[in-house]
């Protein structure tokens, strides 16, 4: 019998049932863990309350089985998989992959949880929380209810730093980072650790190299009337003598790795320089004044570790080092010295990559490209790369059979690390700048229409302000743009479609470009992490400015500077991502895409390459590389058949939900699914439908979902992901939806309404 619709449902029915029995696995005289409830009683606000709860409940262990709307879908997977006969069977690996045994209530120590919580709500303020507790339980589950009363919060009403060194008294007391403990406000134990840590921190910036945290201990006091609490900070009665020593830098030494030397003997050392308070002792290959900036602690001035920190942060940044060693050595009772050992990496490299594309328009060819660095150029850590790549693709069957591009460009970029610029700008963290001259040169053939030439220069400067927050700003981009050798049958194609032909002539692009990154991914032990990208683009005023003094304009009345037309537009776009870890082998992963942009003057959209686009691998995997859009828009077949001619807009959103889990060590599956379309910022009545107009923004998102298979080897990921549209923005609006059209038996469905993608990379 064939599993046809009804069969496929009445079968999902059955295994639900089966596993409704969720109890099977329980022994005798036990029951399943259904988890707890708090009930709270206190006088903070809501708020504050739920924070509270939030926190009990995070302590309280074991955690009951996973549910997904009150159902325990893994344990209910555990319960229909039995009991298998083969340990590494199907069955076996179901169980123990996707499945969850029970939870027991004999695994649950209440009073054990108990005495966790009073043990929070004390270092938390409350001095005077209450917990008990009781059991509710029938014949197969047991929950436990923890009432708490938290009783009326402590706050701190002074607190003050002080020991029996006044110099140590004042630099804590007037530092530079500001207390967390605050007055009249709930009496935290975390925030008592932190004003340690602050402690310890100004304290080893400001010479006291052996000084820890655990020299300090608070004394405190409170009031029960009050509900005060004093606090005072101040040295253990037993503290080493070093600790409260004030030590100066006597010598700074930097030092090339002996190893370094031996492997290289053509290398030649120079005599130690003595530079800015740094003696330097490297190779010729290496600019010592280079060094020497980086090297932030100096002779005769007062040791600090932010400094310590600086020099090892700003030297490894320099991209020039495998290790960069510093070792601290005390020479007498209130000096020390500081040795900088450096292991060079090797000054030119190359490396050469070749891969097979596949798009999901069916088109594939192979793409290849060889780079060679230098990241010692100019012996200051300035990294020049030079790159040739090239790519060749068309379409073996189906109705582009014959057709076929092939591109083929070099680019050469200098990052130099450190700010180049007319004016002194301070990078103030503990990473190292750059600045990044580029240039590139692409030239593509489409076969039978056009030759595309398209030229790049720019600059960037690009810095860190943190783990998770960086900065790039590209103060100058400059993209020209051309098209040669055009064909008859393409001018044919596009003679009657004035905005394709705008795409499509030569132009000129100078932009500003401001990009900001918040990535929480490098949080390894948070569950929840955020991504945040935003992007700002603005172009063509200062060539505006130039056309007016020594421009013209072209036969459509274009304003032109050199000839060529440039562009003029404003554009803002924002990526947010929530990566959230569910269990170890599984996550679920969100992601929303907004971008807008507003061409004006002598642009009437986005240029081609600065548009926007939905659909294929790492959009709207359920539509073909950007062929949703603009709005309800769906080109005429003359232009179908043109498969590199895409419409795109000068609006995008996009939103995106997977649910990631391991199948099996490497083998990774995925169940996603996406939605976004374009919009024209301005109507268009070549493109009936593409503006972009708030109450049928909704309407008109292409909607899509499928399943995904990866193989995850840390460093390379191979994915292939398989999505049907759910809705077609371009059918009739009432017609839009196409679930039930769905008909995997059907070869001409199939066809038109599956589509695969494979990638490199996970899509976001």
């Amino acid at each position: 019998m064939g599993l046809n619709k009804q069969n496929l449902i009445l079968f999902i029915i059955l295994i639900i049932f089966q596993s409704c029995n969720t109890t099977k696995f329980v022994p005798s005289g036990d029951s399943l863990y259904t988890g707890s409830k708090i009930e709270l009683k206190s006088e903070i606000n809501k708020k504050q309350r739920k924070k509270l709860v939030s926190e009990i409940n995070k302590k309280l262990k074991p955690k009951p089985n996973k549910t997904i709307f009150g159902f325990r879908y893994k344990l209910a997977i555990y319960t229909a998989m039995g009991t298998p006969k083969k340990e590494k069977g199907i069955r076996a690996k179901i169980k123990k992959k996707l499945g969850e045994p029970p939870v027991l209530y004999s695994t649950v120590n209440p009073a054990f949880s108990k005495e966790v919580i009073n043990a929070h709500l004390f270092n938390n303020g409350f001095f005077r929380g209450i917990t008990s507790y009781k059991i509710q339980t029938d014949t197969i589950t047991t929950k436990v209810i923890y009432e708490i009363n938290t009783g009326p919060a402590y706050k701190v009403a002074r607190y003050k730093f002080s020991t029996q060194d006044t110099l140590i008294n004042y630099l804590v007391n007037t530092g530079p980072i500001k207390s967390e403990i605050k007055l009249n406000r709930r009496y935290k134990l975390e925030k008592l650790k932190d004003e340690r840590e602050r402690a310890d921190k100004i304290l080893k910036d400001q010479g006291y190299y052996y000084f820890n945290a655990d020299n300090l201990e608070f004394e405190a006091d409170s009031n029960d009337a009050t509900k005060d609490v004093y606090l005072k900070l101040t040295f253990k009665d037993e503290i080493p003598e070093k600790a409260i020593r004030r030590y100066t830098m006597r010598k700074i030494t930097v030092l090339m790795d002996s190893s370094y030397l031996v492997d290289d003997t053509t290398e030649i050392i120079r005599d130690t320089l003595f530079i800015d308070g740094v003696h330097i002792n490297v190779s010729k290959s290496f600019n010592p004044k280079a060094i020497a900036n980086y090297v932030f602690l100096k002779e005769n001035h007062i040791y600090s570790r932010s400094d310590h920190q600086l020099t090892l942060n700003r030297l490894m940044g320099m991209g020039l080092f495998k290790f960069v060693n510093l070792q601290i050595k005390e020479v007498d009772s209130l000096g020390l010295n500081a040795i900088i050992t450096l292991s060079p990496l090797p000054k030119k490299t190359i490396t050469g990559e070749i891969e097979a594309v596949t798009k999901s328009n069916n088109f594939v060819g192979p793409r290849a490209s060889v780079s060679q660095s230098n990241r010692n150029l100019l012996k200051g850590g300035e990294k020049l790369s030079v790159n040739l790549h090239g790519s060749f693709e068309t379409q073996i069957t189906g109705k582009y059979k014959g057709l076929y591009t092939y591109e083929i460009g070099p680019q050469i970029q200098l990052k130099i690390p450190r700010f180049i610029s007319p004016f002194k700008i301070k990078a103030s963290t503990l990473y190292t700048p750059s600045t990044t001259f580029s240039a590139s040169y692409n030239f593509t053939r489409r076969i039978d229409f056009f030759d595309m030439n398209s030229l790049k220069l720019g600059y960037t400067y690009n810095f860190r302000e943190s783990n998770i927050i960086e900065h790039e700003f590209t103060p100058a981009s400059l993209t020209f743009f051309t098209i040669r050798n055009i064909s008859s049958s393409f001018t044919d194609l596009i003679k009657n479609n004035q905005r394709l032909q705008r795409r499509y002539q030569d132009q000129f692009i100078s932009s500003l470009l401001y990009s900001y990154t918040y990535n929480e991914q490098t949080l390894q032990n948070k569950n929840n992490q955020i991504y945040f990208n935003g992007n700002f683009d603005i172009a063509g005023n200062l060539a505006s400015l130039l056309s007016n003094v020594a421009g013209g304009r072209n036969e459509n009345g274009n304003k032109t500077l050199g000839g060529i037309v440039y562009a003029q537009y404003v554009k803002i776009d924002g990526d947010v991502r929530n990566y959230h870890q569910i269990t170890k082998k599984s996550q679920f992963v969100t992601r929303l895409f907004g971008g807008w942009g507003i061409p004006y003057g002598n642009s009437e959209a986005l240029p081609y390459i600065r548009s926007y686009f939905a659909g294929g691998a790492n959009s709207v995997r359920a539509f073909t590389v950007n062929s949703l859009g603009p709005g309800s828009y769906r080109a005429p077949d003359s232009l179908q058949g043109a498969y590199f001619i895409q419409q795109g807009g000068d609006i995008k959103l996009e939103a995106n939900a997977e649910y990631r889990f391991t199948i099996v060590k490497v083998v990774k599956g995925a169940l996603f699914a996406d939605a976004g379309n374009t919009w024209l910022s301005r109507s268009n009545s070549q493109l009936q439908g593409g503006e972009f107009l708030g109450r049928s923004v909704i309407k008109e998102l292409g909607v899509g979902g499928g399943i995904g298979i990866r193989i995850d080897l840390g460093f390379f990921i191979i994915r292939l992901d398989v999505a049907t549209p759910f809705r077609k923005p371009w059918l009739p609006e009432n017609n839009r939806w196409v679930l039930n059209q769905f008909d995997l038996s059907n070869k001409k469905w199939r066809n038109e309404n599956i589509v695969f993608n494979i990638a490199i990379g996970y899509p976001f």
